[in-house]
């Protein structure tokens, strides 16, 4: 076999990204949609499940991880969550945790919601807050936001600026002995994590 054929043998093709979160939560879908058509070395496939309790999704990204055949030491699969502020979903959130990472899911929270991710990037904040005053409070700086409003076009020239304020949040967080992906740390996101995944070349 000459060098040439050996070389298309080896070659691999791109890895895949999934990234899956809960049915109703379609604001994630209009803005990771973004990354869908960008010329990086990886596919992304978002997966909007119907599952809304967390276990139950990291179950279904696990039999979709599975079914597509994908090898998680070269891919890589994403559950993301919103706490919601609801002391029950914690609970839940724990356990999922535990069955993503025992399964080499890799668990993304947001506390309490993924408009903490969007904040970020215009603003650092250490205020604990509910979903409605994220929300609020990131209509200060746009007024056009509301669930579901795809808001990529509007930030994505701050998305430098946000990693490193959630970075400097989980700092804060770890400093003080909160126990991240929970309740206690309010405000924070681990969407950077998928970012920085998806910002590679």
């Amino acid at each position: 076999m000459n060098d040439r054929l050996r070389g298309k043998q080896n070659r691999k093709t791109k890895r895949v990204i999934l990234v899956s979160f809960e049915g109703k939560n379609k604001t994630e879908n209009n803005y990771l949609n973004n990354y869908i058509d960008r010329d990086n070395n990886y596919n992304i496939q978002i997966v909007p499940g119907n599952e809304t309790d967390p276990i139950n999704l990291v179950n279904q990204t696990i039999k979709k991880v599975k079914d597509s055949g994908l090898d998680l030491t070269y891919d890589k699969a994403y559950c993301i969550f919103d706490t919601d502020v609801d002391e029950n979903k914690e609970k839940s959130i724990e356990e999922a945790i535990k069955i993503a990472n025992e399964n080499n899911i890799i668990p993304i929270v947001s506390n309490p919601c993924v408009e903490v991710w969007f904040l970020l990037h215009y603003e650092y904040t250490t205020s604990k807050m509910s979903n409605n005053e994220v929300i609020n409070r990131l209509k200060r700086y746009n007024s056009h936001y509301k669930k579901n409003y795809n808001i990529y076009k509007d930030i994505k020239s701050k998305t430098e600026e946000a990693i490193k304020n959630a970075k400097k949040l989980e700092k804060e967080h770890i400093k003080n002995n909160t126990k991240l992906q929970s309740l206690e740390s309010s405000p924070y996101t681990e969407i950077y994590k998928l970012i920085e995944e998806l910002k590679k070349k």
